[in-house]
């Protein structure tokens, strides 16, 4: 635990049950250590979606809340040659990274964002499992003999997860039609190639609306298609992209620059002139995305349409 006034860590445990009786009873310890919540900056673990509820609730208190990704705490930890590892510790790690490092502020972004980032990963699980009800059903053709009740029951669950996913579609759609601000950074993102409305809107989500970013270089870095270089003297190797960020903003931009060369674009030229000068076919590729990621950035913040010419 530490408090703006006093930086360095203060030597006080104390284990918590994480529901709602727990989150009320680390509120009494707050107030018994005579700590008032404006003055408290709370440091926590990204870990899944398990800190979400104890963020919120500190936050709604008037605390200061930084959420930090667990591999800086990982390395912090490696830093002072730390060598065991229990919650005890973990907690102590944590709040002397706090008390050294002072990572900025988290901000909660807004519940229509959060809903339907749940809409968006619920739909992505969906298509998951449809695909490989699909691959099911065509290994089903390829063998001497499928069962036809095993036949009969992949094709009631294609069924099933196919009206899934078409409800969640109309739903997203109406939502955001319900939204008009976000609306209106939908159709900016859309004009750009490769962009569709599902490719838009989970940028968005993902990002809490390019909210958290100041720079399209943040934004890069965050969906981890920033270039992260390899030098020391005279060597020089080939540089890689970082890979540390979020996945799913990754992967979905990926997507959409592939998507983009296939259109007739400056977009396709861009990956064309990469691959003549030699670069590998997903280099090309991954600095395009960054590009489409970075230029998307660009016209949600201008309110402006993508103008290719």
């Amino acid at each position: 635990m530490q408090t703006a006034d006093s930086p360095q860590p203060i030597g006080t445990v104390q284990v918590f049950i994480y529901d709602c009786s727990g989150l009320q009873a680390l509120q009494t310890w707050l107030l018994g250590n005579s700590v008032p919540a404006l003055q408290l900056h709370a440091v926590m673990e990204a870990t899944g979606v398990y800190w979400e509820r104890c963020a919120h609730f500190l936050h709604d208190l008037g605390c200061m809340v930084s959420v930090v990704n667990p591999a800086q705490i990982k390395f912090f930890a490696q830093s002072l040659l730390r060598r065991g590892k229990t919650d005890r510790m973990d907690a102590d790690i944590i709040a002397r990274y706090g008390a050294i490092m002072r990572p900025k502020a988290w901000k909660p972004p807004a519940a229509e964002l959060e809903a339907l980032k749940l809409l968006v990963h619920e739909r992505e699980a969906i298509v998951k499992e449809l695909t490989q009800a699909k691959n099911r059903r065509h290994s089903f053709k390829q063998r001497q003999e499928a069962d036809p009740l095993v036949v009969q029951l992949t094709e009631a669950r294609i069924t099933f997860l196919t009206g899934q996913v078409e409800a969640l579609n109309r739903e997203l759609r109406a939502r955001v039609e319900a939204l008009p601000d976000l609306q209106r950074q939908v159709e900016l993102l859309q004009s750009l190639p490769g962009f569709g409305f599902l490719v838009s809107l989970t940028v968005l989500v993902e990002t809490a609306g390019f909210n958290a970013m100041e720079t399209s270089r943040q934004l890069a870095a965050y969906a981890g298609v920033s270039p992260a270089p390899n030098q020391s003297g005279a060597m020089i190797k080939c540089g890689r992209i970082s890979n540390i960020g979020n996945p799913r903003l990754r992967r979905i931009v990926y997507l959409a620059s592939v998507a983009a060369t296939r259109t007739q674009s400056k977009e396709k030229a861009f990956d064309q002139r990469l691959r003549e000068q030699g670069r590998p076919g997903k280099v090309a590729i991954i600095a395009l995305a960054r590009k489409l990621l970075c230029v998307g950035f660009a016209v949600v913040q201008s309110g402006c349409p993508y103008d290719p010419t």
